[in-house]
């Protein structure tokens, strides 16, 4: 299982959502967060902060924890959310370039397009880790579920709007 984290910031509110797929790209389990909107007085006191900590300390984290099916990855387009070591960034490059492995990075090629998976800081990149994305990329857009879960998001936000 893969595990697909985003925290977005919708108009005023902070709001994240952890969508767990299995190999063929079905949903396991979905979790988010309730939409936060901060005070002014949290906007003064944390300042610049605030964003990182909203996001990473509260509501990435908290929906980590409240997960019942633990995936073996868990991927995000977000480089701030790398807190943990099974947690990877993926960007797309719409161009193919020559793969490499080195540092806390590994580029990969991928139907005439290449993948640049990020890992944590100080962290080497694993080969299990970056074989399985790209077995389940062979399989699935891999990209295609960070849309679901913002399309979501979207809609969690809109209708808390209307209650």
């Amino acid at each position: 299982m893969i595990g697909y984290l985003s925290v977005l910031k919708i108009e005023d509110k902070h709001i994240g959502g952890m969508l767990v797929v299995n190999d063929l790209g079905i949903p396991v389990e979905f979790k988010y967060s309730e939409p936060i909107t901060p005070t002014k007085l949290q906007e003064i006191i944390y300042g610049s902060s605030l964003e990182y900590y909203l996001h990473t300390e509260i509501i990435a984290r908290g929906l980590i924890q409240k997960l019942e099916n633990r995936p073996e990855l868990i991927l995000t387009q977000d480089s701030s959310l790398l807190f943990d070591k099974n947690i990877v960034t993926i960007t797309f490059l719409p161009q193919s370039i020559p793969e490499k492995r080195e540092n806390n990075e590994a580029i990969v090629n991928l139907n005439n397009s290449s993948i640049r998976i990020t890992f944590q800081e100080n962290t080497k990149f694993e080969d299990s880790l970056v074989e399985k994305i790209i077995d389940f990329a062979s399989r699935i857009d891999i990209f295609e579920p960070f849309n679901r879960v913002e399309k979501a998001l979207g809609y969690i936000c809109e209708s808390q709007e209307k209650l």
